[in-house]
């Protein structure tokens, strides 16, 4: 099921046959330096991911999706909020293809999120964790509103920063604009 659309991209939940897409895109260490623990993931592990999507999907209405280029149904990367508490908060995650970075497609993928959160998904508040050494993460977070909170230790013992947008900062942002 399509979720939305954004200029270049197709975001859609995650099917089964996605699996062969998806754990090219998380096997590949590259790719998954700045994500969890910074290991890429088993063929099961992602396996195991598109699952929980789906039950994500069904319990909150919500989730990781897949990110496929407008007029192709492979995926080429994923965007998503995820663990979301009782108060409204949930954490965006995101990757693509190595092929495909440096073109703003995951600006357009963070934005729509951002949108679907606080307008679809009624969130209060989205988050971003990111590696401190990641220089495009942090550049999209600040992009697109986010502000910086803290930097901490993750549950893996490593660095992390938090960035967090308000669904007040985007009203306030849109009425100043």
């Amino acid at each position: 099921m399509r979720v939305a659309e954004t200029e270049r991209l197709s975001i859609r939940q995650f099917r089964p046959e996605d699996l062969d897409d998806l754990y090219n895109l998380c096997g590949d260490p590259e790719t998954m330096r700045y994500v969890g623990d910074g290991q890429p993931l088993t063929r099961r592990q992602t396996e195991e991911w598109i699952v929980v999507s789906h039950d994500n999907y069904q319990r909150q209405g919500f989730g990781c999706f897949a990110l496929t280029l407008t007029g192709d149904d492979n995926v080429v990367g994923y965007c998503g909020l995820v663990r979301p508490t009782p108060d409204g908060t949930a954490e965006i995650i995101y990757g693509l293809e190595k092929r495909l970075w440096g073109r703003g497609l995951m600006t357009e993928a963070v934005e729509a999120m951002i949108d679907l959160g606080f307008e679809r998904f009624g969130l209060s508040s989205i988050i971003s964790t990111i590696d401190p050494d990641n220089f495009p993460s942090i550049r999209i977070a600040e992009k697109l509103g986010m502000k910086f909170r803290e930097q901490r230790v993750d549950e893996f013992g490593l660095p992390e920063l938090l960035y967090s947008i308000e669904r007040e900062d985007l009203r306030a942002g849109s009425q100043t604009a």
